[in-house]
């Protein structure tokens, strides 16, 4: 019999928790692998034993396992909602508005209040002492002004029930390739120590995004797995996703095309020593973001180590990953898109070509890899497979921002496109292991040293804001030390082959 408590957060809301009986039956399948990389030294909750496991299956029990400090092993069995309230029922928005003591705030009026027409149509009316849509508009004109308040304590009833701060020392596993987190998200602030491996996870829809750019830019709340000030992490064998199909934006209110969802993986703020290894990115349009803005810059500079290897990005629009401050081994990664985007230029007409505006809205491509300010990227044995109207358009593989420090540049290393005679040299020798195989896009091999260098002296030629000369260093391979992968390949078809038959979870290697 299970145990029901309530806890009451300092919001004043009321979540349940239960309490567990450990699981003593077997463990599920999985593949062998151990971590490695720069997450080698992880080991979660260490051996599961007859006290420290655990098997949930729904979202009060998560959030008890989950809680708990001290090492532990928890088995994720079936589809997990992230918006379960308790035993027999599922939140929607408006529970979250009316559980928070905000009423009377409305999405539309809020989003209304941010135009300053309309709020200055309803302060004439109100003097007029007229109506509006149908409204009194004294009345109207006294609410507008409280709805961006009122969102955050709506934003925050949501932020309670469908996000966990998740303790570490913690290996947290599916139990088979029916394992879904959905909605869920995982908060790791402060913690170290964590494996999660063979779930799939889609972060929360979020009721109360804020705008930013019209009519698509918002900014949604919510990472399907957040770590902020976390060391230690082996993520493998997983898929992140929107879902199995790319969710589009909510069209609304005066051409307003509305997002809800965040990142699925975003790490910041000093984090440290993480591998992601054989997991799918999929159906999403800003996946990984690794590395806070400027004002994290500071914490996350020395640290923020993360090895790359195996994953599968299939029609991931962006972020695949962004990387700022830290250093960066994307090795042996298979990276799929169709591609419907004019190219950013060609290579013969570098100075002549304008930078394309965006299309309108469709699930498209943006790019793979972002350099951006003070990363240490290097890349080896990675195949692009790109289909579409634009299937050869190699002009969006990386993307800049903030390339603008001579004394601090970015340093980018393709060990497999450095010359024999740099090959020879100590740094040369010391990487030896990733010099095989070459790139390749659309099975042809691909100079991505070359490549980079286009866009950036592209950027440069159209005075870009984004980058200046010296804020990045291509091939200097000084900044990276040898690190061992689990295989090694000859070529990069047998990376394509291996990506798809081990990434995923274990019997589901598609979204």
């Amino acid at each position: 019999m299970k145990l029901i408590s309530l806890v009451i957060l300092f919001s004043g809301l009321v979540y349940q928790t239960t309490a567990l009986d450990p699981y003593t039956g077997p463990p599920p399948i999985l593949p062998f692998r151990l971590p490695f990389g720069f997450g080698k030294d992880v080991t979660g909750g260490g051996r599961p034993n007859r006290t420290n496991t655990y098997l949930v299956d729904n979202m009060l029990d998560l959030r008890t396992a989950l809680l708990m400090t001290g090492p532990r092993t928890v088995y994720v069995k079936g589809e997990i909602f992230g918006n379960q309230v308790n035993e027999t029922y599922h939140a929607d928005c408006q529970w979250y508005i009316d559980n928070s003591n905000v009423k009377q705030y409305n999405f539309t009026l809020y989003v209304q209040s941010l135009n300053a027409t309309y709020v200055a149509e309803v302060k004439a009316a109100a003097a007029a002492n007229e109506t509006i849509d149908g409204r009194n508009a004294t009345e109207l004109a006294a609410l507008l002004p409280r709805m961006n308040g009122w969102r955050g304590t709506a934003q925050n009833s949501q932020k309670a029930y469908e996000t966990i701060n998740v303790k570490g020392d913690l290996t947290l596993i599916g139990w088979d390739k029916n394992a879904y987190l959905h909605g869920v998200g995982l908060i790791f602030n402060v913690q170290s120590n964590i494996i999660i491996r063979n779930l799939r996870l889609s972060s929360p829809r979020d009721c109360f995004p804020a705008p930013e750019t019209y009519p698509g830019s918002w900014n949604a709340r919510y990472d399907a797995v957040s770590a902020v000030t976390t060391t230690g992490m082996w993520v493998d064998g997983n898929i992140f996703e929107d879902g199995p199909s790319f969710v589009a934006p909510d069209p609304f209110l005066n051409g307003w095309l509305v997002d809800r969802y965040d990142g699925l993986f975003d790490v910041e703020d000093g984090s440290d020593n993480i591998t992601f290894s054989h997991n799918i990115v999929a159906n999403h349009h800003k996946s990984l973001l690794w590395g806070g803005g400027e004002k994290e810059g500071p914490r996350d500079i020395g640290k923020m180590h993360f090895t790359v290897f195996g994953n599968h990005f299939q029609n991931s629009m962006s972020r695949n990953p962004l990387m700022r401050f830290g250093t960066f081994y994307i090795v042996n990664n298979l990276f799929e898109n169709y591609n419907n985007k004019k190219p950013i230029f060609t290579k013969s007409s570098k100075k002549a070509r304008k930078v394309y505006k965006r299309d309108d809205y469709l699930p498209s491509f943006e790019y793979n890899m972002g350099v951006y300010n003070m990363s240490n990227v290097l890349v080896s044995g990675n195949a692009f497979r790109q289909t579409g109207t634009y299937p050869d358009d190699t002009s969006r593989i990386f993307t800049f921002n903030n390339l603008l420090t001579p004394n601090t540049p970015a340093h980018f290393c393709s060990p497999p496109d450095l010359p024999l005679s740099q090959l020879l040299k100590p740094d040369g020798l010391r990487l030896a292991n990733f010099v095989i195989p070459k790139s390749k896009f659309n099975g042809n091999k691909i100079d991505l040293a070359g490549n980079i260098l286009d866009l950036f002296e592209y950027r440069l030629s159209t005075k870009s804001s984004t980058v200046a000369e010296g804020g990045l260093l291509i091939q200097d391979c000084s900044n990276f030390r040898p690190q061992l992968m689990p295989l090694l390949f000859a070529d990069a078809n047998q990376v394509e082959s291996y990506v798809k038959r081990s990434a995923g979870q274990l019997g589901r290697n598609t979204p």
